[in-house]
């Protein structure tokens, strides 16, 4: 399929998980670029600062949508008013919300907190895509970006939940690649590798005595940056760091880095600790 280069001026943008990380860095770098954005997250006094902010800087101030994403039917409905609000016009949605669990599948099942992962990280996604087509096909344009991660081919111990909905992700998203490859709309899958946020899982993990020695996480605004030129460009896909495409290009590095790491994390006294179920709200 051929690129389709975008400029990003005036384009109308839905962005989720937008109060901080990698969002919030990519709300300043879209609105400094000239888009109109609507920003969707959790938190509403961090989405107002950030949109405050935007403003001050010279630009529209973004459209806020406080919205829980872990709720079934709330991505359905921030598609509706997000078309809504934006006259019926979206350009480009920005699936980046993402919800973390720590704990082994012994204890922590389909509890609630697990299917909130997965709701986050998959189901809102989708739904929140499917809502806004209808107005990217009357529009001729539109492409979906989709957030998902290294880890989908690196199945460290007590992480499964996430490594499992950010793989489905993955699997969706190439899916839907297709399935609008005869028309003008464009999927995008952005892999981030380590970056410094707060949902850097090698920080969750109880390791056996100290952390493995990684190559140092990158900022969120590094990543941000990749983002929009990989938008820019029309891409389908970009990892970054640029090495973060190892794994999922050869998947035996991925499975070699998890047995050897799986090794050091302590997954004996996670299964028997009460107080890890208690962290995570299961107990």
């Amino acid at each position: 399929m051929r690129k389709q280069r975008i400029d990003l001026r005036d384009k109308r943008i839905v962005l989720t998980g937008a109060s901080s990380g990698i969002g919030r860095e990519l709300g300043l770098a879209l609105a400094a670029r000239g888009a109109t954005l609507v920003l969707a997250a959790r938190r509403k006094d961090l989405l107002d600062e950030l949109a405050d902010q935007i403003a001050a800087s010279g630009q529209p101030r973004p459209i806020v949508m406080p919205t829980d994403l872990a709720e079934p039917g709330a991505a359905a409905a921030l598609g509706r008013d997000a078309v809504a609000a934006l006259d019926g016009i979206v350009d480009v949605v920005i699936n980046n919300a993402g919800a973390n669990l720590t704990g082994p599948q012994p204890l922590v099942a389909d509890t609630a907190a697990a299917r909130a992962v997965f709701e986050v990280n998959l189901w809102s996604p989708l739904a929140l895509t499917a809502a806004v087509l209808p107005a990217m096909r009357a529009a001729g344009r539109g492409t979906i970006v989709n957030v998902t991660s290294t880890v989908q081919a690196v199945p460290l111990p007590l992480l499964g939940y996430y490594a499992a909905s950010k793989a489905a992700l993955a699997q969706a998203t190439r899916s839907l690649r297709l399935e609008l490859a005869e028309t003008p709309l464009r999927v995008l899958e952005v892999v981030p590798g380590s970056t410094d946020t707060a949902l850097r899982d090698i920080d969750e993990l109880p390791w056996k005595t100290t952390a493995p020695k990684t190559l140092p996480p990158v900022s969120p605004a590094a990543t941000a940056a990749a983002v929009v030129r990989a938008l820019q460009r029309g891409d389908a896909r970009v990892a970054y760091p640029r090495y973060s495409l190892l794994p999922l290009e050869i998947p035996a590095i991925g499975r070699l880095v998890a047995a050897i790491g799986g090794r050091r994390v302590d997954t004996r006294g996670a299964l028997q600790l009460q107080t890890h179920a208690e962290r995570a709200g299961l107990a």
